[in-house]
């Protein structure tokens, strides 16, 4: 899991202007969330590889029941496996087959070779969400300061 911590400028009159209108706060803050994670998620298509296009497909930005917070992630099973990348493993068959069927580990196109184990080498890790965070950070601060400097404008 990757976390990003955002420092914000201007905290103490935030914590002041939080006080004196707490609904425009989290409604401005609010936005600049929703801003932060829709601008990392564009990054994040563009940075995610594509095979099937099916890893692209499962990158979504669900919001949480507390407005103040966000979450961004890859549905896939295996976007883990890609972004962290794996260790050389061992892959065995569920099933070798029987005499006419071939089953085991194999060209699925030319149905030639049926192995009993196939050495994986492993695979590098592709961090497209820590590329996609770091090419967002410029625009990420501009949300907050833009939704700290509403919030201020609002109450003077």
């Amino acid at each position: 899991m990757v976390k990003v911590n955002i420092k914000v400028i201007g905290l103490k009159t935030l914590r002041e202007s939080l006080q004196k209108a707490p609904e425009r706060t989290v409604y401005e803050l609010s936005n600049a969330v929703k801003s932060s994670l829709n601008e990392i998620r564009n990054k994040s298509l563009r940075e995610a590889p594509i095979k099937s296009g099916d890893l692209r497909k499962g990158i979504s930005t669900p919001m949480m029941k507390t407005r103040l917070r966000g979450e961004l992630e890859a549905k896939e099973p295996y976007s883990a496996a890609v972004h962290e990348g794996s260790r050389p493993h061992i892959i065995r068959p569920k099933s070798i087959g029987y005499r006419g069927h071939p089953g085991g580990l194999g060209n699925r196109k030319t149905g030639f070779g049926v192995y009993n184990m196939v050495h994986h080498p492993g695979t590098k890790p592709n961090k497209f969400f820590v590329r996609s965070i770091e090419k967002s950070m410029s625009a990420i601060e501009q949300f907050f300061n833009r939704a700290i400097q509403n919030v201020i404008n609002s109450i003077k």
